[in-house]
C-alpha cells in the first residue's frame, strides 16, 4: 500500500484502452490482527493523510482524472448507506482473533481426547499457545483456521451488499509467512462462495467478480535468531507448499488429476527477487515490525494499476470460475543492484515516470521555496494565499505529515538492497534532483531552478485567470493545479529522456 499511495499522490492513474486516465475510487481493507505492527500503523496514517489532502483538493468528486492526489481513497464505511454501523477505518476488525491464544480460539479445552490428540498432531505446542494479536508468526495452518471468521464478519457482509458488478477486487499477500499465505485463498474462496449466502443481496455479482491477486514470493532477509519461530531458511519451503496448494485449489483447478483451464482468480501476478534485502530485524511481532521500504513493493503496486487496465472482456467469470485466467511476472529493463527510474520497464516508464518526476519537483518547490514566493508573482495580490495559507490544515498535513513520510520512504528505498534511488535527497537544487538524469539545457534554454519555476507559475496563473479556471475559493486546489500544469511543461521540456 505505501508505494501505491505514493504513486497515486503523484497523479498516476490506470489507463483505458484509448490510453486515457480513468476515474477511480479505491477502498483498501487491511487484514492483519497485529494492530501494533509499525508498518501497519504508518500505512494507516498515510491513507488517512492522503484521504484528508484529497478531500481538501477535490471534495468528494469522482470526476478527477488528472492531478496530484486525484484518485479517491475511501474507507468501507464511507460508501455505506447513512446509518450503517461500521467503524471509519481501513483495518479489518479482527478483535475475536487478536484477543485470544490459538488454543482458546479453537476451544481446545472443550474437545474430547481424540480431537485434542488430532489437534496436537496438526499444531505444535508453541502454535497452540500463540497469542494471535501479533499475527500468525509464519504459520499459515493457524491463519487458515483463524481467518475463516472472515465470511461471518459484519465487514464482509457490508462489503458484499455494496459491491457492484463493475467493481473489481484485488488481493495482495506474501506467501512465505502466515497471515498472507493463509488469508489469500480464504478471502478468494469466501468471495466466490458468496452466491451460497442468502444474507447477501447481490451474491451473484460477487460470485462472478473480477478478481486480481498479487502473490509476493520471498524478497527479504531476516537476521538469524534461534529464539524466533521465523527463519529465512523456511521461506522457500513455505513458498513451494503454498504454490502447490494454490495450483490445486485456486489458480489451476485440477479434476481427476487433470489440469483444467479454470481458476478462481482472473489475473494473478507473481513477484519476488532472488537477491535478498538487507537483513531485517527478526521480529515475530512483539517489537513492532518496522521494515524498510523495498523495490519489490514499488513494483508490486504497479500490479494493481495493470489489473485495472485489463479490458472487461478478458476478465470473464462464470459460476465462480475465471475463464482464460491471466498470469504475469515483471522484469526490469536493467538487472542492476542500484536502480533508477531509467531501469524500469518501457511500459512502466511511460505510465509513471513523468508523474513521479512532477510530484518530486512539486515536493521540492513546496518544501524549499513556496514560503519565499508568497507575496510575489502568481501569489501577489492574492489574499486567499497570502493570509495564512502556510498555517492551514491542508498545508500542514501535506508538508509535516505526508511529505515527511514520502522522504522517509525514498530514503528507505535507497538504503535497501536492491537499492532504488529515483531522486537525489541530498540537494535542494531542482537541476540536481534526479538520479542518472540531467535536465536539458543549451544556448537558448535555461536550466531548471526556482526562478524559472516562478516564471512558469506566473504564466500558468495568468492563463488560468484569462479562461476563468478558478473561483475565489479552493486555495489548495489552485496551488496544486498550477503546479501540475506548470510541471507538465517543465518535464516535457527538460526531462523527456526519462519519460
Amino acid at each position: 500500500m505505501r508505494p501505491l499511495i505514493m504513486q497515486l499522490a503523484a497523479g498516476v492513474h490506470p489507463l483505458n484502452e484509448a490510453g486515457q486516465p480513468m476515474p477511480l475510487e479505491i477502498i483498501p481493507v487491511i487484514v492483519d490482527p497485529h494492530r501494533a505492527n509499525e508498518d501497519l500503523k504508518r500505512t494507516d496514517n498515510l491513507l488517512r493523510w492522503y484521504k484528508q489532502i484529497r478531500r481538501s483538493l477535490y471534495g468528494e468528486s469522482l470526476d478527477e482524472v488528472k492531478g496530484f492526489f486525484s484518485v479517491k481513497i475511501s474507507t468501507l464505511s464511507d460508501i455505506l448507506p447513512n446509518g450503517s454501523a461500521l467503524s471509519d477505518t481501513f483495518l479489518f476488525n479482527m478483535g475475536a482473533v487478536g484477543a485470544k491464544r490459538f488454543r482458546d480460539f479453537i476451544s481446545y479445552s472443550t474437545l474430547d481426547s481424540a480431537n485434542q490428540a488430532l489437534c496436537s498432531m496438526m499444531f505444535s505446542e508453541d502454535q497452540l499457545n500463540t497469542k494471535m494479536d501479533i499475527g500468525f508468526v509464519g504459520s499459515p495452518n493457524i491463519g487458515a483456521v483463524a481467518l475463516n471468521q472472515f465470511k461471518d464478519s459484519e465487514e464482509f457482509r457490508q462489503f458484499s451488499n455494496v459491491f457492484q458488478k463493475n467493481d473489481r477486487i484485488f488481493v495482495v499477500s506474501s506467501i512465505f509467512g502466515g497471515t498472507g499465505a493463509a488469508g489469500y485463498p480464504i478471502i478468494v474462496k469466501n468471495i466466490r462462495n458468496a452466491g451460497n449466502n442468502i444474507q447477501i443481496n447481490n451474491r451473484g455479482d460477487l460470485r462472478d467478480a473480477k478478481i486480481g491477486a498479487l502473490t509476493v514470493l520471498p524478497y527479504f532477509n531476516v537476521q538469524q535468531d534461534e529464539n524466533s519461530p521465523i527463519s529465512r531458511a523456511d521461506f522457500i519451503s513455505k513458498t513451494k507448499s503454498a504454490l502447490y496448494y494454490y495450483h490445486d485449489n485456486l489458480t489451476g483447478i485440477r479434476q481427476n488429476g487433470v489440469d483444467l483451464p479454470l481458476s478462481k482468480v482472473n489475473a494473478c501476478y507473481y513477484l519476488g527477487d532472488e537477491i535478498p534485502s538487507n537483513p531485517y530485524f527478526n521480529d515475530p511481532g512483539g517489537n513492532g515490525q518496522r521494515n524498510d521500504a523495498h523495490m519489490i513493493e514499488f513494483v508490486g503496486a504497479l500490479a494493481v494499476l495493470d489489473f485495472l487496465q485489463i479490458p472487461d472482456n478478458q476478465l470473464v467469470t462464470t459460476d465462480g470460475n475465471a475463464l482464460s485466467p491471466i498470469f504475469k511476472e515483471y522484469g526490469l529493463n536493467n538487472d542492476k543492484m542500484k536502480l533508477s527510474l531509467k531501469d524500469l520497464g518501457t511500459r512502466t516508464r511511460a505510465q509513471i515516470n513523468k508523474q513521479m518526476v512532477k510530484f518530486h519537483l512539486a515536493y521540492m518547490y513546496i518544501t524549499h521555496q513556496l514560503k519565499h514566493d508568497i507575496g510575489r508573482g502568481y501569489t501577489e495580490d492574492k489574499p486567499e494565499i497570502n493570509n495564512g495559507f502556510l498555517s492551514t490544515t491542508f498545508y500542514n498535513t501535506l508538508t509535516r505529515d505526508f511529505f515527511v513520510a514520502y522522504r522517509m520512504w525514498l530514503k528507505e528505498l535507497k538504503g535497501n538492497q536492491r537499492s532504488f534511488e529515483p531522486f537525489n535527497l541530498n540537494t535542494e537544487k531542482l537541476s540536481d534532483a534526479f538520479k542518472d538524469i540531467v535536465p536539458k539545457s543549451g544556448l537558448f534554454k535555461s536550466t531548471i531552478d526556482y526562478r524559472t519555476m516562478l516564471s512558469s507559475l506566473n504564466k500558468a496563473s495568468q492563463q488560468a485567470v484569462k479562461i476563468q479556471k478558478f473561483g475565489t475559493d479552493r486555495v489548495a486546489y489552485k496551488l496544486m493545479d498550477l503546479l501540475d500544469e506548470t510541471l507538465d511543461d517543465v518535464v516535457d521540456e527538460k526531462f523527456n529522456s526519462v519519460v
